[in-house]
């Protein structure tokens, strides 16, 4: 079953348990690690210029998004809950670290993004040890662009802004009352505009983009439980 198929998957699962629902309070600590979708949109703006002929160039291409090879994302969360029968709030923050590949086999590309993230949603408890969550989130952080080809290996100018905003539903199970694993589905959208330059001897190259990576995704967690 792929991640996409596994969103409803779990929404049904929370249906069903709000049927009957269990009550509990708790603290956890989340680390979490998985992949994000790779479909990534955008534009880009590029500036050439030729040492030879001593010429400037520009060109602007429009949604010449370009699909990532894979998309890695890792995270420490703090979520809290108070759940009775019929569900619960919870609050939650943490930071995160996603990293995006992208090669064509004469250049790759990745971009390393931190970021900071808040969500606050609604949860429903099977059992006291067994439970779902609908979190809307959304972050703020920095993406760096490393770019290496055949001839040079070139950085951005500068890192550039990220933010990132979503939802997940994701399903936690607690043993010993201290050992947690889990399960989430994220729908993600990153946005950052990387700005950077590569030089192949003969040209030098300024590059400005505007992208966008969004979609599913699947991580696991491993937490404890205060």
């Amino acid at each position: 079953m792929s991640h996409v198929q596994l969103a409803p998957t779990l929404l049904a699962l929370a249906a069903t348990a709000a049927l009957g629902g269990a009550e509990t309070s708790f603290l956890d600590l989340r680390l979490g690690a998985g992949v994000l979708a790779t479909e990534y949109k955008g534009a880009s703006n590029t500036t050439v210029y030729n040492r030879s002929t001593q010429v400037t160039t520009v060109s602007n291409t429009g949604e010449d998004g370009r699909n990532a090879d894979s998309n890695y994302r890792g995270q420490l969360q703090l979520v809290w809950g108070d759940l009775g029968p019929a569900g619960g709030l919870i609050l939650g923050g943490g930071v995160a670290m996603n990293q995006s590949r992208f090669d064509d086999g004469f250049q790759e590309t990745r971009v390393t993004t931190p970021v900071v993230n808040v969500l606050a949603g609604y949860g429903i408890a099977v059992l006291p040890q067994w439970h779902f969550e609908l979190t809307p989130f959304a972050g703020a952080g920095r993406a760096y662009y490393s770019v290496k080809n055949q001839w040079a290996t070139d950085t951005s100018k500068e890192w550039s802004k990220y933010m990132e905003y979503g939802a997940k539903i994701g399903t936690y199970v607690t043993v010993l009352d201290f050992l947690q694993a889990g399960l989430e589905v994220p729908y993600l959208v990153g946005r950052f505009d990387p700005e950077y330059d590569h030089d192949d001897g003969l040209d030098s190259y300024t590059v400005s983009d505007n992208r966008r990576n969004q979609g599913f995704g699947l991580l696991f967690t491993l937490g404890a439980r205060f």
